[in-house]
């Protein structure tokens, strides 16, 4: 009888830690692009703890209604498109065309919304990867959150949550 006390408690607090670890909850697509700059900090990205999922599940059930309700969207909720985004931006950064910059990027997809996210070099124009995203179908917003040559990066990272 006392070992399988023992034995709960102990299953109690694994889960409990697994709660408060970090993990993509909703799927989102989040993927390393390029990985040029080796002292780059991978970002934050989806992974965000239970307690944080539950606080943003509301939101994101709304707003990936609102696009199909006005009328903007084909598809029934703007997360729906995420695949489809994700996968045209994989398939356009290895044409020639696409021209990126020597960096090290992740791109995290939600809702038709697009982050990058990385570090690119020094001679980089800072707007030309938001306006490569843009031109993506579907693409609602985009936004880079990039570290030019050197310095502190500007998102949070893996390892400081």
């Amino acid at each position: 009888m006392r070992l399988s006390r023992v034995a709960l408690a102990a299953l109690g607090c694994a889960s409990a830690l697994a709660a408060d670890e970090p993990r993509n909850w909703f799927g989102d697509p989040y993927f390393n692009l390029t990985h040029d700059i080796a002292a780059c900090p991978e970002p934050r990205g989806p992974y965000i703890t239970e307690a944080e999922a539950l606080r943003e599940s509301h939101h994101r059930a709304e707003r990936g209604t609102r696009c199909h309700l006005e009328g903007r969207c084909r598809y029934p909720s703007s997360f729906d498109y995420d695949r489809e985004i994700a996968d045209h931006i994989r398939r356009s950064a290895s044409e020639p065309r696409a021209a990126l910059p020597r960096s090290t990027l992740w791109v995290l997809v939600q809702g038709r919304r697009v982050w990058i996210y990385g570090c690119v070099a020094a001679d980089y124009r800072r707007g030309r990867l938001e306006k490569w995203l843009r031109s993506i179908p579907d693409v609602e917003i985009a936004t880079e959150e990039v570290r030019v040559g050197g310095g502190k990066v500007p998102y949070r990272t893996r390892l400081s949550s």
